[in-house]
């Protein structure tokens, strides 16, 4: 038995085991002292655990995974991005015995793909319950290299299959994303994880395509040689996303993991089988949150379709562009992808500063580079040249200075408001990512499908106003659930809730508004004199 003597006064009791009883647990050796003046220590059972840290080659591997998986969508992704960025004047161009395209395919294409998608998107998490996220992502990778292969002889057929089953790939891939995102990711780090990420997929755009712009430059049309040769490329580069999805540190096969927290380590989690997961998703998009966040997702989808194929397709169909119009296509797709990637790397840098301040700010100031943009592109392109080519001109003469500021302009803003509202959704619902991204990526896809559609038929005027409108509803919601859940996350909001649920708890006589130290230990052990 140990005894007062034994130990000093002013010190408190954190290892009273005796000499021989080292097997003795912590808290049996603190209730086996029998004198009550001596002050102990005991850990509460809601002491939070350290979070595991894992190393592989010296390499943090929730970092690495990070890496891996911005590599494998810079491969993967960015092959397919470069290709849909050019798929309605490259089929516009092929006409031979086995097909012939026609000036707005390209959006019928895009269409079914997006709208299988959605499909995707809402199946994706049963199919990740069932297989895993791992065999998932690779999975999806695989689809896209098919899909990629179609061009190296289209034909109706193929490239209509092809498109659907792309779809499916893609909406596996974006569901799995943010699960890989958020289990990698504290929530100090997920808004720096998001941008990284963000910057190594997007750098895709500029290699996959200045490739194109090199391949075309000084050619009036497509010829079937370097169609081949650009597509075979974009087809090996595919197939290294495959590899690199499959480097990940993940089991292949099993249940997804729920997303580490201060309580849990990383082989406790949880997890829904295929069915609870689908009933969980459909649940879940029935939220008000989800409701408010609709408009955002939608605008999400309307101003990718753009950037990805509509804007390009415009400049290719200029005639008063000149020679250099094929090759501006791609040309696009850089300037685009310098946007992105500088939109992504100020936000990592920016992470901590957003976790602090909000992303509200963030979010307006891309609504308003957007806007900016939309107004340049009605100025400088012909109001049918998402029809088809033409020799007429906007109200000033089309200028590719201006053209490729405005696909820097696009890029970037397309990057504030995806990595906001991914660290958004990260943060707010770290133990439903799946289910949340899921269902952004479903109505982003539907705004895809509809912006596609309408394409077909409407000028660009009038698809810059659709633009425009659809963008103010988006921020607005954005702004209502952000400044919610930054009240919920404040410390007055904490200690309202405490004082509500905690009838002893004694509110301190001062202002919520002063500064004040939190010692956020404070209750997570229990003082017993």
């Amino acid at each position: 038995m140990a005894h007062k003597e034994d130990v000093e006064e002013d010190e408190p009791l954190l290892n009273p085991n005796p000499v021989g009883q080292e097997d003795r647990s912590l808290l049996s050796s603190m209730n086996s002292v029998d004198s009550v003046d001596v002050p102990l220590l005991i850990a509460s059972q809601d002491l939070p655990k350290p979070r595991q840290q894992r190393k592989f080659f010296c390499i943090d591997v929730e970092f690495l995974n990070i890496i891996l998986l911005g590599l494998g969508f810079m491969f993967s992704i960015g092959a397919y991005q470069t290709a849909a960025m050019a798929q309605t004047v490259v089929l516009n161009s092929v006409k031979d015995d086995w097909f012939q395209g026609t000036s707005t395919m390209g959006y019928i294409c895009l269409a079914i793909n997006c709208g299988t998608q959605a499909v995707a998107y809402l199946l994706g998490p049963s199919i990740v319950a069932i297989i895993g996220p791992k065999l998932a992502i690779v999975g999806g990778a695989v689809c896209i290299s098919l899909f990629i292969s179609t061009f190296l002889r289209p034909i109706a057929i193929t490239i209509y299959i092809g498109s659907s089953i792309l779809g499916w790939g893609v909406g596996i891939i974006w569901v799995v994303q943010g699960y890989f995102v958020t289990i990698n990711s504290t929530k100090s780090t997920n808004g720096r994880n998001t941008g990284i990420f963000w910057a190594l997929y997007q750098t895709s755009l500029v290699t996959g395509n200045m490739f194109y712009f090199l391949m075309l430059h000084g050619q009036e049309s497509i010829d079937p040689t370097t169609r081949f040769i650009v597509f075979a490329v974009l087809l090996g580069v595919s197939v290294l996303g495959i590899v690199t999805f499959s480097l990940l540190v993940h089991p292949w096969t099993g249940k997804p993991l729920r997303p580490p927290t201060e309580e849990t380590e990383i082989d406790e989690f949880e997890y829904q089988g295929p069915k609870q997961a689908l009933v969980a998703t459909l649940k879940f998009a029935m939220k008000k949150e989800m409701w408010i966040l609709l408009p955002m997702f939608l605008y999400i989808g309307i101003e990718l379709s753009f950037w990805v194929n509509v804007y390009g397709t415009c400049l290719g169909y200029t005639l008063r562009f000149g020679i250099i119009r094929e090759s501006l296509v791609g040309l696009n797709g850089v300037f685009v992808g310098i946007g992105e990637i500088t939109g992504g790397f100020a936000l990592g840098l920016l992470g901590k500063w957003s976790h602090r301040n909000g992303k509200d700010p963030g979010i307006l100031f891309a609504m308003l580079i957007h806007f900016c943009c939309f107004y340049l592109a009605f100025l400088n392109l012909p109001a049918d040249s998402p029809l088809g080519k033409t020799p007429e001109k906007s109200l000033l003469e089309p200028n590719e200075d201006i053209a490729m500021l405005c696909a820097f302009l696009l890029g970037f803003g397309d990057a504030v408001w995806n990595n906001q509202l991914m660290a958004f959704l990260g943060i707010v619902y770290p133990h439903e990512t799946v289910a949340a991204f899921a269902v952004y990526q479903f109505w982003g896809s539907i705004g895809n499908t509809v912006a596609y559609l309408y394409s077909t038929v409407l000028l660009l005027p009038y698809q810059l106003l659709l633009l425009v409108v659809s963008a103010v509803p988006a921020a607005f919601g954005f702004f209502m659930e952000e400044w919610k859940w930054g009240f919920l996350d404040s410390e007055a909001y904490k200690r309202l809730h405490r004082k509500n649920s905690d009838p002893d708890f004694n509110e301190p006589e001062r202002s919520i508004y002063e500064p004040q130290c939190v010692d956020h230990h404070a209750d997570q052990s229990l003082i017993i004199p």
